[in-house]
């Protein structure tokens, strides 16, 4: 193969995580030539409207997949937690790349106030009612997972639409628009954005216990054909426990039936030589562990997701403000 083409979306931190994985194929064989191919996908195009209305499954990942399957690209890279549960028939991840952070991040105009906590999560100190909002804390996501979980993690909150890339939604925020947004702090240390650099703003990391990430939030996930000629290459840039966790993860969705723009979220990690695993679905929440095996991970999604669907049946069933129907 006289070049590797990997597929990308062109958005800044799209082409950094590219650049990664770039990084680490010429790291595993520094003969190697490779060339960056951009494409536009619907996520990408359509900016106005919640994703869930534009179609759950693979708005970030569609248009990469068709040209694998054309030969017009060798590879293609995602954001794991964008990816849909099913590929396309004939395609594969060949490789993960070690996980950054999981954490999500509050942001908001430097010395602004925050929205009062429930819990553990960072708030403005106050003396008494001095520092309370009268109206409500409007906060800047789109996804489901964020937005139930704000609705327990602090009062009077109120979440609307934000989308676009990161420099876009920081701009919105700045001109007013929204009195915070969240974001992923993989995303904004992959493009070096944080107290150092934007002195406008504070960023307030959230406890990943205490608010779970998306499945596979902070993986970069190379895709390619099941029969890619690149596929031992592949194997040998891939982080093994993150490899377990990316698989424990998406197991997790896969079981529910949920999907990367629903409410729900799923941490994997090693504590030793345990497995930790936190499932939410809508509200409900669940915490289990087991030895740290690929096998076990599996298991260990497999019961996550059952204790979870088992805590919504005996409420009655999901609560579809925060499930989007799930």
């Amino acid at each position: 193969m006289e070049k590797i083409r990997i597929g990308t979306r062109g958005s800044r931190l799209a082409l950094a995580q590219a650049r990664l994985v770039q990084e680490a194929l010429i790291q595993a064989d520094a003969s190697l030539k490779t060339e960056l191919v951009i494409l536009q996908t619907k996520g990408d195009r359509i900016l106005d409207k919640p994703l869930a209305e534009i179609g759950d499954k693979g708005l970030f990942a569609s248009e990469l997949e068709q040209a694998l399957l054309e030969g017009k690209l060798d590879l293609a890279v995602h954001s794991a937690k964008d990816l849909p549960v099913r590929l396309a028939k004939g395609l594969t991840i060949g490789a993960v790349l070690k996980r950054a952070d999981v954490r999500d991040v509050l942001v908001v105009k430097k010395g602004a106030p925050l929205p009062e906590a429930v819990g553990k999560l960072p708030e403005t100190e106050t003396d008494g009612d001095a520092g309370r909002r009268p109206e409500p804390f409007v906060l800047g996501t789109g996804s489901k997972r964020r937005q139930a979980q704000a609705q327990l993690c602090w009062r009077n909150t109120r979440c609307e639409l934000i989308r676009g890339n990161v420099e876009t939604r920081l701009k919105k925020l700045a001109d007013g628009g929204y009195d915070g947004i969240l974001l992923a702090k993989a995303g904004l240390d992959r493009l070096g954005i944080g107290a150092g650099t934007e002195p406008a703003f504070d960023f307030h990391v959230l406890p990943a216990e205490l608010f779970l990430p998306a499945a596979c939030q902070g993986i970069i996930a190379v895709e390619a054909a099941e029969d890619s000629p690149v596929r031992d290459l592949l194997a040998k840039i891939t982080d093994g426990e993150t490899w377990l966790q990316f698989q424990t993860e998406r197991e997790v969705l896969a079981q529910l039936g949920a999907d990367c723009s629903e409410a729900a979220a799923a941490w994997c990690r090693m504590q030793q030589d345990q497995l930790l695993l936190d499932v939410m679905y809508g509200k409900e929440r669940v915490s289990l562990s087991a030895k740290g095996t690929g096998a076990d991970g599996i298991a260990l999604a497999e019961a996550g997701a059952a204790n979870v669907r088992k805590a919504i049946f005996q409420k009655g069933g999901p609560d579809t403000d925060a499930a989007d129907g799930v």
